[in-house]
């Protein structure tokens, strides 16, 4: 089975696009998908992977699954699958050919993940960087939004590398991210390693 992933990210220019497939390339990987990779298509905003994973649905081959993976933004209600998350928050209706299977979220956001790796990132931005300065909460998916990229930056504002940027550095964080650190942090980005792995082996 050919598997390919339509991924918020990569912002609405086409410059960061390539660095986005990477880090998430190198992150499914890691996370023993080598042999077996998923295409990573950058959408650029959340509005645009949803169209466009809904145009890829429709149009797939036999031989093909589509994933949709988005930020949640919000928390995600306890017993809430994908598609429930995504309609109480974006309106967004569950396309007829599509499965709980289809859809996936980053609790609250991409940058959550990071905070399951703090010793990936204190590596990352070097002498300077304040890993205390990080949401202390050890369940990552607690963490509201705001407070994981507010404490990135501040964990970051003397680091070797400078402020934490979105754009500047979250892909580049992402490729050199432990996925199985992360998978143990967060149950849905384990559920998305799951399904990748059953999908195209």
């Amino acid at each position: 089975m050919k598997v390919k992933v339509y991924v918020e990210g990569g912002g609405n220019g086409k410059s960061l696009r390539p660095k986005c497939r990477q880090g998430f390339s190198s992150f499914f990987a890691k996370a023993n998908l080598t042999g077996r990779m998923p295409k990573i298509i950058a959408c650029g905003g959340r509005n645009s992977a949803f169209d466009k994973f809904r145009t890829a649905l429709k149009l797939r081959n036999a031989d093909e699954f589509v994933v949709l993976l988005v930020d949640s933004e919000d928390p995600v209600a306890d017993g809430a699958g994908p598609w429930l998350h995504l309609m109480r928050r974006d309106d967004w209706e569950k396309p007829d050919m599509a499965t709980d299977d289809n859809a996936h979220l980053m609790v609250q956001c991409m940058e959550a993940w990071f905070l399951a790796d703090k010793d990936g990132l204190a590596a990352y931005f070097g002498q300077g960087f304040n890993r205390n300065a990080l949401p202390g909460r050890q369940q990552i998916e607690d963490v509201a939004k705001d407070d994981v990229l507010d404490g990135l930056k501040r964990a970051t504002r003397q680091s070797k590398r400078g402020e934490y940027g979105k754009g500047r550095h979250s892909f580049d964080i992402l490729e050199q991210t432990d996925p199985a650190k992360v998978t143990d942090a967060s149950p849905h980005a384990r559920r998305l390693v799951e399904t990748l792995r059953r999908q195209s082996g």
